[in-house]
């Protein structure tokens, strides 16, 4: 599998409405009600810390929502759908967009590892390291050049819905060209990269040649599984402290998860992001209500402004699931050149040249953790007028989403348990999906003095 994350570009914090996202699937905002959309999400990023104790100083609530369902897979194995979630560095955002396009944070670390100055006195050696390292540099600019060009093509044929993802698309018709022009290019980086870090065994630099040869070490790695993908390719390898399946398992039986409850109403005052470890959250695109009618997604503009709307969503479990890099990333040295040295054009947070760490670093953030749940419920009780208008598309509905949460079933029914109560203008619904949904995740910013 060829790398497919970008070495010298981090997520990008969106601040306008997608552009590329579809309006059958994810609906969007429109710039009349993006102020009202952006209350909504801030309203459920404090509720959930409120409800289940989620910390804001590593909390970010994502979108669009995720469903847990990752396949098991044998020791040394790892599904695509799971490394490139686990995998992913999140947007630096209290709410942050997940996308399966982005950077990695193995990426991110060997980009950081090959900014670190190589100190010798030999100037040859310098001399040949530099030659090595613009040698890299040109290899790697052409790599991203071909890696930006496939996740536009990709962006505008899934309409930034991640399904399906990224490493799935390039299995596919429209896009095995592009995977075979990312895999030549990813070839040279790597032979490039031998090149230099045989140059880095004679320097000086405490634990650089160590912390290269930790990360390119196969025994650290995993095998990818890809169903579009003939071989099993090594990359970095990424655990979670519990499957999906194990963790439903022992929510249905009684023995995982706890019980939580959420509720806002749009009377509350809007959350303050700058108490928030991002120090601040981007505009979110993705609309935070809407229904399912006939197959295609839809707003419901009439929750949006109600003042009268108060929600309550239950879950029957919610947990916290450990992320963990394996051992070919190396964070005592990361920690131990906090301030570098790095190389000309590079400072630790961008006071004299491209920052290393932090918002706009080359590494900023490591997902260390995800939250999710299983069988959400919920209740929203409306104004009359905002009741019989949304009744009808009620009735025939074939889903509801609420922010992160996507609830199936079928309006009106009795059958699915989802009700339309007149006298007390109420919608009411339970989730008919066995399958658990991540709702955020726990971040770690690298070295994280004056990240903000």
């Amino acid at each position: 599998m060829q790398k497919t994350t970008s070495y010298s570009d981090l997520p990008l914090i969106k601040t306008t409405c997608d552009p590329l996202a579809t309006t059958v699937e994810y609906p969007l905002v429109t710039p009349s009600t993006v102020d009202d959309n952006d209350k909504a999400w801030s309203l459920m990023y404090k509720a959930i810390i409120d409800g289940i104790g989620a910390d804001p100083q590593n909390f970010q609530l994502i979108y669009p929502f995720m469903t847990w369902d990752w396949p098991v897979s044998l020791n040394g194995y790892t599904s695509s759908a799971q490394w490139d979630f686990i995998s992913s560095v999140p947007q630096w955002s209290a709410t942050g967009q997940y996308v399966s396009s982005g950077t990695t944070f193995d990426d991110a670390y060997q980009q950081m590892l090959n900014v670190v100055s190589a100190e010798t006195s030999d100037p040859k050696l310098k001399a040949d390291i530099n030659t090595a390292r613009n040698t890299l540099n040109l290899a790697t600019n052409n790599y991203n050049t071909i890696l930006k060009q496939a996740q536009q093509a990709y962006a505008i044929e899934t309409g930034s819905t991640n399904i399906p993802t990224f490493t799935e698309w390039q299995g596919s018709s429209s896009g095995k060209s592009w995977s075979a022009n990312l895999e030549s290019a990813w070839t040279e980086v790597e032979a490039v990269q031998k090149v230099l870090n045989q140059f880095l065994r004679q320097t000086e630099t405490p634990g650089l040649y160590n912390a290269q040869e930790r990360y390119r070490n196969e025994e650290y790695y995993t095998k990818f599984q890809d169903p579009s993908l003939d071989t099993f390719p090594s990359v970095p390898s990424y655990s979670i402290s519990m499957d999906a399946t194990t963790w439903v398992n022992k929510v249905q039986s009684g023995t995982g998860g706890s019980s939580g409850t959420l509720s806002f109403s749009n009377n509350d005052s809007t959350y303050d992001y700058k108490d928030t470890w991002a120090g601040g959250s981007a505009s979110v695109s993705k609309f935070f209500w809407s229904v399912n009618v006939g197959g295609s997604w839809q707003r419901i503009d009439e929750f949006v402004s109600d003042n009268k709307l108060e929600v309550t969503v239950e879950f029957e479990a919610w947990d916290q699931i450990t992320i963990a890099a394996g051992r070919w990333y190396n964070g005592a040295f990361v920690s131990s050149i906090e301030e570098g040295p790095f190389t000309r054009g590079f400072s630790p947070r961008g006071n004299t040249g491209k920052a290393v760490w932090g918002k706009n670093g080359i590494m900023s953030l490591q997902k260390v953790g995800m939250i999710v749940c299983y069988k959400p419920s919920f209740e929203i009780q409306v104004s009359s007028s905002s009741f019989t208008k949304f009744l009808e598309k009620w009735n025939v509905s074939g889903g509801v989403r609420i922010g992160p949460f996507q609830f199936g079933g079928g309006g009106g029914s009795t059958t699915s348990g989802w009700r339309a109560n007149s006298a007390t203008n109420t919608f009411s619904g339970t989730s008919t999906s066995d399958t658990a949904l991540i709702i955020g995740v726990i971040v770690n910013p690298i070295n994280p003095l004056t990240n903000r």
